[in-house]
């Protein structure tokens, strides 16, 4: 059974946590990191990923990221009997890190006086990333075994100690297929650069244009709070658009490496704040050319992120002590006519100060311009904007249940820094892009305009300006669109989601938790659309503390559905429903109201041939998912959403 691997946050990253404003937000959220695998993650380990990249440490104590693969490039050089540990049937090449640190594990293991470096020696941490999907998860241990099958060939294995499944927010995707030809040479090579020495155009040119970098760091403890918070591995990978790495002119060698938003835990850059030292590795998928840098590194936050690059406030800057090109490596390759899937979420590019020019162009030449806002209640609206394209550029289409990606740093600008800001975390270091599930339908036409039925969050920047704005205009009253044409306007820059209504005929159980009813309000619109050609039965089960505004926003979706549509709504609540019913109930659509929240035994009368849709609070989508799985719901037939 996985318990805490952790005791704790490790002071390296408290002290990251604490600069960014997110101290307080996840002081418990170590609990997350398990002492070992997942029975889904040792399956995807052992037979979904070509390759693997592990952390390591050179003699001198620095972590570099070795890429680990099998002979032939294909799945299933991993193997796992056992939740703690994996095994490895590896060929490496000369100029991966990895492969010194296996040559010389006999000696050291032998090394009975072998002091911290050494000791760190045998510390490795992996990051398992399927590119076609963008699943991905992290795990962390000792090699504990080595067998060397010749010299470029070996066998070992992990011990686990770590395991966490992990954020695909900024994965490109990729179709990748095995490249056996692969012949492996060093290009160049400096272990350890001179004080003047500057990094080849090639290679400049190869961190500037990579989309995607594995980064490995080593939490290297004191002996006051070692055996609370013991030396440990870590690996992470950043993606971004094509030149998101940045290198700096001034000296040639120093990497800059932006931080994205995310889960906050700041595990990498915790690491980097208690060792002073990372790793970069960057792959060409489609060349198998692959890069190793390694050097020490700082993290700037605030002010003196924004003094090293326009309008970002959280930075890591690599000063490259040591790299390593080889030329044809990667037994992979990017498959032949597959284009690159960019994530939905990425930032634009942003630029260094010394760099000067722009900060960056736009992505997608659409805009969303806010034109209408109507108050639900105290913390609940819905706004309307109005899409605004350039001249040239792909219509912008939306799947019912569908989330867009928006950026709002042109209205609001970039953040100021705080030391603390424990009443609003997210205010520090934000990018200010945000996601919402789209609550308007737009099935099979080109969006001209949208709908986000959005919760104001506490301490939330761009919702607290969005309902403040609402607040202000006249007339100030419920339920009565008020009219905020202005100045608002925001980047569009993408659209996300597989959550989204597809087929004619519909079969469903949407399983809704609060403000997790919002893709359910595209669909179930997007059907009432569809008027004869709809065919289907849905019932929609809905845990809410504001039934009377929910079922509001229902009614407004549905619409008149359908004859050929059944809907059967479902509401849990504990607080008194004032609606007057009958509208929303119909030959088609029918309301039952029970009190309390969803119980197990509600789950058995669910109809187990139904495809399930569940969105809401993760404690709520646990506990649904698991009463649906005890009636016997396949896995295949259950899918999940987070609040957007």
């Amino acid at each position: 059974m996985a318990i805490p691997a952790l005791q704790g946050w490790h002071p390296g990253e408290v002290a990251i946590q604490c600069q960014l404003g997110y101290a307080t937000a996840v002081s418990s959220h170590w609990t997350a990191v398990e002492n070992q695998l997942r029975e889904q993650h040792q399956l995807f380990h052992t037979s979904r990923l070509p390759f693997i990249p592990l952390t390591t440490t050179d003699a001198d104590g620095r972590p570099w990221a070795g890429i680990v693969a099998g002979s032939t490039g294909t799945v299933g050089f991993v193997d796992s009997s056992s939740l703690k540990s994996l095994v490895f049937r590896a060929r490496l090449w000369d100029g991966d890190p990895m492969l010194e640190t296996l040559r010389e594990w006999t000696p050291l293991e032998d090394d009975q006086t072998k002091g911290p470096i050494l000791q760190e020696r045998l510390l490795t941490a992996g990051l398992g990333i399927e590119f076609s999907t963008r699943r991905r998860n992290k795990f962390a241990g000792k090699i504990d075994m080595v067998k060397a099958r010749s010299d470029l060939d070996y066998d070992f294995r992990v011990d686990i100690t770590e395991a966490l499944g992990n954020c695909p927010k900024y994965i490109n995707v990729r179709q990748l297929g095995p490249y056996p030809r692969a012949k492996p040479h060093i290009v160049y090579q400096s272990l350890h650069m001179a004080p003047t020495e500057d990094l080849p155009d090639e290679v400049i040119d190869m961190i500037k244009s990579a989309d995607t970098v594995f980064v490995a760091t080593i939490h290297r403890t004191d002996p006051a709070s070692a055996a609370m918070f013991p030396s440990h591995a870590g690996m992470n990978s950043r993606g971004g658009f094509p030149g998101f790495l940045r290198v700096r002119p001034s000296d040639r060698r120093s990497i800059v490496l932006p931080d994205y938003s995310g889960n906050r835990f700041m595990s990498s850059l915790g690491n980097i704040e208690s060792s002073g030292l990372a790793g970069f590795t960057i792959i060409s998928f489609t060349t198998g050319d692959i890069l190793y840098l390694t050097g020490t590194a700082r993290n700037l936050v605030g002010l003196s992120a924004l003094e090293m690059m326009f309008r970002h406030a959280a930075v890591t800057v690599l000063e490259t002590t040591g790299f390593t090109l080889v030329r044809n490596a990667l037994p992979l390759r990017q498959r032949n006519g597959s284009e690159v899937g960019r994530s939905p979420y990425t930032p634009k590019v942003k630029y260094l100060v010394e760099e000067g020019g722009t900060y960056g162009g736009g992505m997608q030449g659409h805009k969303a311009v806010l034109e209408t806002g109507m108050q639900l209640s105290n913390d609940l609206a819905v706004f309307r904007f109005k899409v605004v394209s350039e001249s040239g550029v792909q219509p912008l289409r939306l799947r019912p249940g569908q989330a867009i990606v928006l950026d709002f740093m042109d209205w609001i600008g970039p953040p100021q820094y705080q030391h603390m800001a424990d009443s609003a975390p997210g205010s520090i270091n934000d990018d200010r892009v945000r996601t919402w599930t789209v609550s308007s339908a737009h099935e099979g036409i080109d969006v001209t305009w949208f709908e986000l039925t959005m919760r104001e969050m506490k301490g939330g920047v761009v919702t607290t300006a969005l309902f403040n704005l609402l607040r202000m205009s006249p007339p100030n009253r419920q339920d009565y669109p008020v009219s905020l044409k202005g100045n608002v306007v925001s980047d569009i820059v993408g659209v996300t989601g597989d959550f989204a209504l597809n087929k004619e005929e519909v079969n469903l159980l949407l399983v809704a938790g609060g403000i997790g009813v919002t893709p359910f309000l595209a669909m179930l619109n997007a059907l009432s659309k569809r008027e004869k050609a709809a065919r289907g039965d849905i019932v929609l089960v809905l845990s809410t503390r504001e039934p009377d505004t929910m079922l509001t926003l229902i009614r407004r979706a549905i619409g008149k559905v359908p004859p050929t549509v059944t809907v059967k709504i479902d509401l849990f609540t504990s607080r008194p429903l004032d609606l007057d019913t009958r509208t929303l109930e119909h030959e088609n659509t029918s309301l039952s109201v029970f009190e309390g929240r969803v119980g197990p035994e509600y789950w058995k009368t669910s109809a187990r041939e139904k495809e399930v849709f569940i969105c809401g609070p993760k404690a709520f989508a646990d506990a649904a998912e698991e009463g649906l799985r005890a009636i016997g719901v396949p896995s295949e037939k259950i899918q999940r959403e987070g609040f957007y």
